[in-house]
């Protein structure tokens, strides 16, 4: 159990690594972050050989994710949700969900100590009951949203790949682009921003931005899909199981999670969610749920999205079980639905090996 803790919390802390390019996403810090992503996938894939009796394959999955990250000066919340459904001729035959909530009241204004209170919810098909919890306690991180200097990082190659810049601009020029598109709202119109960028870029570079080159910076600006952000928190505490899996006894617990965000480069973003919780007794009885993402833009309207689900529960006195589910696929953007290659691998409670899925599918980001 303990190289499963060791490894969630090292995944956990890559949030705090540095890349070390000169400048990355996560050197920028908004001063208020508001982010939400709501993402709908499904798959199908049947084939009839007239040369065998019955249907060979007749399976598919359908997928909801949903994130939702706020962070201010004195609060902030994270809540997310994701849920899998394996279907088999038109049934249901596996399944996995979980969910969480958490909020966070900092009680520093220098450090990023907060108190915290959660939520957290699984349910897997071939569970007697699906779990749910409840926490308090401390915990340490922010969060920002780095969307801005993603954009101005976007600004800078489109100029270079138009000519309107011949070297790339310096880290001070990045990040002061960054914070004129942080304050994006105190602008009238998109034109003002983009008037007051215009000498910060020629006043470095200089050169003089034409007509195409603005409407290029404005163009990057407007753009949608492209929000990032960076951050860590890690909390520890003492909750109550309101619901056990399996019908044992509601416990006082010792819970320890975890959230990560993080942003290679523009176009990218991983994101990570663990919660560790059981009875004092925490090595005869626990429950562990993992939830990674990671998208990458591979090139414009095409990417790699990467989704993973793990709910680990070792019950009192019996065997454990465990819930996996994870899928890759390459999506192609098209006309705002994604039409993507997707490969997908499940094990679903008391199964001893893996149900493998290749197919192509669709999907709409839907916020």
């Amino acid at each position: 159990m303990m190289k499963w803790v060791t490894f969630i919390l090292g995944m956990l802390f890559i949030g705090v690594v540095a890349f070390g390019a000169p400048l990355s996403l996560c050197d920028y810090h908004s001063p208020q972050t508001s982010l939400t992503d709501l993402k709908l996938s499904m798959s199908y894939r049947y084939f009839d050989n007239p040369a065998m009796a019955g249907v060979e394959v007749n399976s598919g999955k359908i997928g909801l994710d949903y994130s939702q990250l706020f962070d201010s000066p004195d609060y902030g919340f994270t809540l997310s949700g994701n849920g899998s459904i394996d279907l088999d001729n038109f049934a249901i035959a596996g399944g996995l969900g979980q969910g969480s909530g958490t909020f966070r009241y900092y009680l520093s204004e220098d450090m990023p100590i907060f108190g915290f209170g959660g939520a957290d919810a699984s349910y897997a098909l071939g569970q007697t009951k699906p779990g749910l919890s409840v926490s308090v306690g401390v915990g340490y991180g922010r969060f920002s949203d780095v969307t801005p200097l993603a954009k101005a990082m976007n600004i800078q190659k489109d100029l270079l790949k138009l000519g309107a810049i011949s070297d790339p601009l310096s880290d001070d020029t990045l990040m002061a682009i960054a914070e004129e598109i942080g304050k994006k709202v105190e602008y009238p119109t998109i034109k003002d921003l983009v008037a007051a960028i215009e000498p910060i870029i020629e006043q470095t570079a200089g050169v003089t931005l034409g007509a195409r080159a603005l409407l290029t910076v404005e163009d990057d600006i407007l753009a949608t899909g492209d929000q990032a952000s960076c951050g860590w928190a890690l909390q520890a505490g003492l909750g109550y199981e309101l619901i056990d899996a399996y019908g044992g006894a509601q416990d006082v617990l010792v819970t320890i999670s975890g959230d990560a965000s993080l942003a290679p480069a523009p176009g990218s973003q991983l994101t990570l969610h663990g919660t560790f919780y059981g009875p004092f007794d925490i090595a005869a009885e626990n429950t562990l749920n993992v939830t990674a993402s990671y998208d990458y833009a591979l090139k414009e309207d095409v990417n790699l999205i990467i989704n993973y689900q793990l709910q680990r529960v070792q019950p009192l006195g019996r065997s454990v079980s465990d819930s996996q589910s994870v899928t890759a696929s390459v999506a192609f953007n098209i006309g705002g639905a994604n039409v993507a290659l997707q490969a997908g691998l499940s094990k679903g409670v008391g199964a001893t090996d893996w149900s493998k899925e290749l197919t192509i599918s669709a999907g709409m980001d839907l916020l």
